[in-house]
């Protein structure tokens, strides 16, 4: 388990960082939408207080980070993406499917379902709501333990044990896949930003979200630190997600091992017995038979990136068989001509009036060429569909 303490504009304090071996005991678990009806409820600010503490940290978090010139605050409305399920119905012998429209991760500067921000006022989207104050907790805790892990393994090589005298010691460095992400370079583009800032000027929120994309520098992994422009952080290890991804249980397995190493560290400096169901694989090394440490087996994140990025092909092909699955059926379903409401989002190829759009009811960007020649970012277009094949 991980603990901070956070300044008052939002910002860890690092000393208050601690991470120690626990045991969770779950009393009940709760629904994102169960803790948003508890918050507006009031039930989340008295009887279950916890809620309204994470998300008062949460929003000082947000807060924080967008100040800090995280994409948050430069695209405060993100284009949402539709998500479709299936689930196999063994009585109907078929996959029922259903399409959920969310909105990404970041999900702007604070704007939630229980913000009533006016600036919401000037943007459509009449399939798509803000973000919760359930999704805002947990995204906010998540980056604030992708921060705070990487703050508490840059202090660890300067806390280390120095005078062991003649103890054998296990040789104990941590390494993690640091998440860094370079700035925009707004000044030797400066037309282009000129015109991001005129579609926001012009309320044309998506077309905005869309042509902001082309100033975001990929992302790197490495085991030095630096800073996450994206996430307006200075340091990011991506650790702690609802879904675990390989890379994070990779982390959490070198987390435990370091903790390990260091605790047999302290037992033979003290002159205890090893415990001996203590295994090469619970220290990531053997315990040592000699003076010198024993060298340690260190995980490989490369090959846990990897195999992410192998799988997203197969994961982006099954997600777009399925919405066209979804579409089809949908069609197949309606005596009438299903059309569906989209807005333009820019320009892909001028020569050709190729234009990427984005469907409300599907949550889906799609590339349109135009029969009407020349079209505005923002324009609304109903569209025809002309073919669900899967």
């Amino acid at each position: 388990s991980l603990g901070v303490e956070l300044n008052a504009d939002g910002s860890i304090i690092p000393s208050s960082v601690i991470l120690t071996p626990s045991v969770i005991s779950v009393d009940y678990r709760l629904t994102y939408d169960q803790v948003d009806e508890m918050l507006d409820e009031g039930v989340g600010y008295a009887e279950e207080w916890q809620l309204g503490a994470l998300l008062a940290a949460a929003t000082k978090r947000r807060s924080h980070r967008v100040n800090r010139g995280s994409t948050e605050g430069m695209v405060p409305f993100p284009i949402p993406k539709g998500m479709v399920t299936a689930n196999y119905d063994e009585k109907l012998g078929e996959y029922d499917i259903s399409l959920k429209i969310e909105t990404t991760h970041n999900s702007g500067a604070n704007i939630t379902t229980g913000g009533g921000d006016d600036i919401c006022d000037a943007h459509y989207d009449p399939y798509c709501t803000p973000v919760s104050s359930s999704q805002l907790i947990v995204t906010e805790m998540m980056i604030m333990a992708g921060e705070a892990i990487g703050k508490w393994q840059m202090q660890q090589a300067a806390q280390e044990e120095n005078d062991v005298g003649d103890a054998i010691q296990l040789s104990n460095e941590l390494k993690l896949p640091f998440r860094r992400q370079p700035a925009p370079d707004f000044k030797s583009r400066n037309a282009e930003k000129r015109q991001m800032d005129f579609l926001y000027e012009m309320g044309k929120r998506y077309p905005h979200a869309w042509y902001a994309r082309r100033f975001f520098n990929k992302v790197n992994v490495s085991e030095e630190p630096g800073p996450h422009f994206g996430m307006g952080l200075d340091c990011y290890v991506q650790w702690s997600s609802p879904i675990r991804r390989i890379t994070d249980l990779q982390v959490h397995a070198a987390l435990k091992r370091y903790l390990r190493r260091k605790r047999v560290n302290a037992m033979l400096r003290e002159g205890t017995a090893i415990p001996s169901s203590i295994t090469k694989m619970d220290l990531g090394c053997e315990l040592p038979k000699e003076q010198e440490g024993e060298e340690i087996d260190s995980i490989d994140y490369k090959s846990g990136l990897g195999m992410i990025f192998a799988a997203r092909p197969i994961q982006s092909s099954s997600s777009n068989y399925w919405m066209f699955e979804y579409i089809r059926r949908l069609v197949g379903s309606s005596d009438e001509e299903v059309m569906f409401e989209s807005v333009v989002l820019g320009c892909i190829n001028k020569d050709r009036f190729q234009y990427a759009v984005y469907i409300y009811e599907l949550g889906l960007e799609h590339r349109y060429l135009s029969e009407a020649g020349e079209l505005d970012e923002g324009k609304k277009l109903w569209l025809k569909v002309g073919g669900g094949s899967s």
